[in-house]
């Protein structure tokens, strides 16, 4: 086809050739061009010549038409190419081209439909006359299958150029024979790739020219990874475990692990009963149980626990009066009636009556009447002392109104005697006076880590308690031993 650029009329005298080309495809899907006929036109030396050359190329659904010319002209500004669909089709302007151009490509035709192409040159003065309409119809290329696979204990992704293959996700596709289809496989972190099987061989890239359906398999391996120690350290007074996830740490036992470089674990710190977690340092920080810590080195963390506190609440009763100590220290009811100790501490309380009260008896955390109980703090506790007054035992027969009662302790161990009605506390006070007739018990009451073996003197027997009828002066000794 030709198109003419002039300022004047052109004159005789210039020859100008136009070749329209027929295709058909070959085995790339790609169209071949035939000369089909030849027209020619005589102008002057201002003439413009464009021959016009289509042809179809493409893969499975990408039909293309190439349009080229031959540009004769040195004074347009550009090209306009328009076109019709069909040989009786209306045209219309498809795109504009710069100066000098002599090509221009159309992707949006489809495959099996007719076009016809026409370009005329422009510029500021105007337009030339249109070229002789060229034609020509896109036909669809043959296809053939293509299918990738992945094998081995690695990971990876294979692509190719031209981009119907992404695997990953797309691993296969058809494409137009007599394509080159070049394939990259890339491993992930962590894998390597080890080479390819069916169309493709070795461990570089792969080129396979379409002639037929192909398959191809790409094999990763994992690869030696690298690896650090991440070490848990447990402080404070508290117990627990720490656990990571992935596993590896279960500390309590297991407090090192190794785990892949670049890997993000995350540990976890559950205290046992009566402790509560104080926090992280180190590779972590902060109060939450749970932290990660990304492992680009080795790492160290300390978890820190610590004893729970509860408190012991004692409560006088009953129209007596008298005390409540504690030993370890803290309660002194009286006045500070309530302490605070740490998980499982065992708490022995002493009640002591006042002079004309006596002591009647535990409720609450501790039982009976003995003067003194242990407490196991394992949780909030409270104790309530019941203190009634004392009714005086009147002094018979004609011998003296009151007898003393001495205590003494003996033995490798250690303890306290306490008498009821109060008097003895032994201890401190050992001996107490008592009205003739008074039945007094003593209660042997060890301390930590001995134990109460038996009685000498005015009791006897093993039993905790013992009663002593006041009828005379009295000497009653309490026997402790501490295990070897």
């Amino acid at each position: 086809m030709t198109a003419l650029f002039y300022h004047q009329q052109p004159s005789a005298g210039h020859q100008v050739s136009v070749r329209q080309e027929k295709s058909s495809v070959d085995a790339m899907g790609q169209a071949t061009s035939r000369l089909a006929r030849i027209r020619r036109w005589r102008y002057g030396a201002s003439t413009l010549a464009v021959t016009a050359l289509l042809s179809c190329l493409g893969l499975a659904h990408a039909a293309q038409l190439s349009l080229t010319w031959t540009d004769a002209s040195t004074n347009e500004d550009g090209f306009k190419i328009e076109r019709a669909t069909g040989t009786a089709g209306a045209y219309g302007q498809l795109a504009t081209v710069a100066a000098n151009t002599t090509g221009y490509a159309d992707g949006t035709v489809t495959a099996g439909t007719t076009y016809c192409y026409r370009v005329r040159a422009y510029n500021t003065v105007g337009d030339s006359a249109y070229s002789s309409p060229a034609c020509a119809t896109p036909a669809s290329a043959t296809l053939y299958p293509v299918t990738v696979g992945k094998a081995g204990t690695g990971s990876g992704t294979v692509a190719s150029s031209p981009a119907v293959i992404d695997c990953g996700s797309t691993c296969s596709a058809s494409v137009a024979s007599g394509t080159s289809l070049a394939l990259s496989a890339t491993a992930a972190t962590g894998s390597t790739f080890t080479g390819w099987g069916g169309a493709c061989t070795g461990t570089g890239s792969c080129a396979v020219v379409i002639d037929a359906a192909k398959s191809l398999t790409a094999t990763f391996a994992l690869s030696a990874l690298t690896t650090y120690a991440l070490t848990v350290t447990q402080s404070g007074t508290g117990s627990a475990t720490v656990t990571s996830a992935p596993s590896g740490i279960t500390c309590g036992s297991t407090c090192s692990g190794a785990f892949t470089a670049g890997a993000t674990v995350t540990l976890t710190a559950t205290p046992a009963t009566g402790s509560t977690f104080a926090g992280w340092t180190g590779a972590c920080t902060g109060i939450s149980t749970t932290c990660t810590v990304t492992m680009n080195a080795a790492q160290g963390v300390t978890a820190t626990f610590a004893l729970a506190s509860y408190s012991l609440t004692t409560t006088k009763a009953g129209t007596g009066n008298g005390t409540v100590t504690s030993a370890p220290t803290g309660v002194n009811c009286g006045t500070t009636c309530t302490a605070t100790y740490t998980y499982n501490t065992s708490v022995t309380l002493t009640a002591t009556a006042a002079a004309g009260s006596t002591f009647t008896g535990w409720s609450g955390a501790c039982s009976g009447t003995t003067s003194i109980c242990a407490v196991s703090m394992t949780g909030v506790q409270s104790v309530t002392a019941t203190f009634a007054p004392s009714t005086p035992t009147p002094a018979t027969g004609s011998g003296p109104t009151a007898y003393t009662l001495t205590a003494n302790t003996t033995g490798s161990g250690s303890g306290l005697i306490v008498s009821t009605p109060s008097g003895v506390y032994c201890g401190a006070t050992c001996s107490a006076s008592f009205a003739s007739g008074t039945i007094v018990t003593l209660a042997a009451v060890p301390t930590v880590r001995s134990t109460f073996v038996g009685w000498s003197g005015a009791c006897s027997g093993t039993a905790a308690t013992c009663t002593v009828p006041m009828n005379a002066a009295q000497s009653v000794k309490a026997k402790f031993a501490r295990p070897r």
